[in-house]
C-alpha cells in the first residue's frame, strides 16, 4: 500500500468514526423516548439497559453505516482542501480516479461487513431486544412467541397458542381449526398444551369438536392428529417477521410457498430476500457519490458538506422506503423494488465522478 493511500485512510477513518458514533447516539437517544418510560417503570437496571442497546446494536449498524461514511467523507475531503491537500496531490499528477482507489476500497469493505452483520446478528436482535423487555417485566422468554397465530392457507388450518415456545416445542393454550376449502368446518381443538413428541403434535387436556360425527365433542387427556404435519420449525418460522429470517430461511420459505402456489403474502419476503443483497451494497454507492460531491463541496466548508448528505440521505431512504412499499404489494417486481434506489444512485455517483475528472 502506497503512503498516499495510507494517508487518506487515515484522514478517513477519523471523520468516519465521529460520525458513526454521532449516528449511534441519536439513534439511542430517539429509541430511549419509546423505552424510558417502560424501563423506569419496571425498575430495570442501568447494566440491562446497556444489555438491551448491545443487542440491537448490530441493527443500529447496518442502519448507521451508510450515513456514517457519506458525511464522514465529505468532512474528510472538506478537510483535506482546507489545506490545499487535494490541489498538491493533483497538481502532482495523481487523477481522481486515483484518489478515489482507497476510498472505494473502504467503501466494498463496508459492504461486506454489513452484509455480514445483517445475516449474522440483525436476524435475531429484535427478537432477542423483545425477550429482553419482556423479562423486565416480569415476563417473556428467549425463543418464545406470545399470542401465536399462523394461517396455513394452503391445508386450511389456523392455528393459535397463547404461548409458543420455539426450542421446547411447546404450544399453551392452543386451538387448531381445520377448514375445507369452502371454508366449512371440520374440525376444532382447544388443548391446555400441545407438545412435539416423536414427530407429532400430541394434546393434551383437549376438546374436539369433529364435525363429521353425530356427537361433535370429544374429550381427551391425550390425542395426536396424523394428519397434521407442521413440524415446529416450520411453525417457528411462519411466527416470525421476514426481517428476523437469514437468507437461507426466506429462500426456504419462498421454495416452499411457491411450490405449495402459496402466493399471497409472498412478495414481502421475495422484497426483503432482495434487500439483504442490495441494501449493504449502499455502502459503496454513497462513497462513489460522495468522492465527487466532496471536491465540490469542500470549496464551501464542512456545513454544505453536511447539508448535502442529509438531503441525499433523506432521499435515498424515502426512495427506497416507497420502492419497496410497491414490491410488498405486489405493484412491481421484488427485483426492481429492492434494486431500484441503488440503481438509481449508483448511476447518479458514476456520472458525478466521470464529469468531476
Amino acid at each position: 500500500m502506497r503512503i498516499l493511500d495510507k494517508y487518506l485512510l487515515r484522514e478517513f477513518a477519523w471523520p468516519l468514526l465521529y460520525c458513526f458514533d454521532a449516528f449511534a447516539m441519536l439513534m439511542i437517544v430517539i429509541d430511549l423516548f419509546s423505552t424510558l418510560d417502560e424501563f423506569i417503570q419496571y425498575h430495570a437496571r442501568f447494566a440491562t439497559v446497556v444489555h438491551y442497546y448491545l443487542i440491537l446494536f448490530p441493527e443500529m449498524f447496518v442502519l448507521i453505516m451508510p450515513m456514517a461514511l457519506l458525511l464522514g467523507l465529505l468532512f474528510c475531503l472538506a478537510n483535506l482542501s482546507k489545506h490545499n491537500e487535494l490541489i498538491a496531490m493533483r497538481a502532482s499528477g495523481v487523477s481522481l480516479l486515483r484518489l478515489a482507489v482507497p476510498l472505494l476500497g473502504i467503501g466494498a469493505a463496508a459492504t461486506l461487513v454489513v452484509f455480514a452483520v445483517d445475516e449474522l446478528f440483525v436476524p435475531r436482535a429484535r427478537e432477542n431486544a423483545d425477550a429482553l423487555r419482556n423479562s423486565v417485566k416480569g415476563r417473556g422468554e428467549r425463543g418464545v412467541l406470545e399470542n401465536y397465530f399462523f394461517a396455513n392457507s394452503v391445508e386450511h388450518r389456523d392455528w393459535y397458542a397463547r404461548r409458543f415456545d420455539t426450542q421446547a416445542f411447546r404450544m399453551d393454550n392452543t386451538e387448531v381449526h381445520d377448514r375445507s376449502a369452502d371454508s366449512t368446518p371440520m374440525r376444532d381443538v382447544y388443548a391446555e398444551s400441545v407438545r412435539w413428541i416423536n414427530g407429532q403434535w400430541h394434546f393434551f387436556a383437549a376438546d374436539v369438536y369433529d364435525y363429521h360425527r353425530t356427537q361433535p365433542l370429544v374429550r381427551v387427556a391425550e390425542t395426536n392428529f396424523p394428519d397434521i404435519k407442521e413440524t415446529p420449525k416450520r411453525l417457528a418460522v411462519e411466527g416470525k417477521k421476514p426481517e428476523q429470517l437469514t437468507t437461507i430461511e426466506l429462500r426456504r420459505y419462498i421454495r416452499t410457498q411457491r411450490r405449495a402456489n402459496h402466493l399471497a403474502g409472498l412478495a414481502r419476503y421475495e422484497v426483503n430476500l432482495q434487500n439483504r443483497y442490495a441494501f449493504p451494497l449502499t455502502c459503496l454507492i454513497v462513497v462513489l457519490i460522495g468522492i465527487p460531491l466532496g471536491m465540490r463541496v469542500s470549496r464551501s466548508g464542512p456545513l454544505l458538506g453536511v447539508g448535502t448528505a442529509l438531503t441525499l440521505v433523506v432521499a435515498f431512504y424515502f426512495l427506497n422506503n416507497i420502492t419497496g412499499a410497491f414490491g410488498e404489494g405486489g405493484h412491481i417486481p421484488p427485483v426492481v423494488a429492492a434494486w431500484l434506489t441503488n440503481t438509481i444512485f449508483a448511476g447518479v455517483g458514476l456520472v458525478l465522478l466521470v464529469r468531476a475528472r
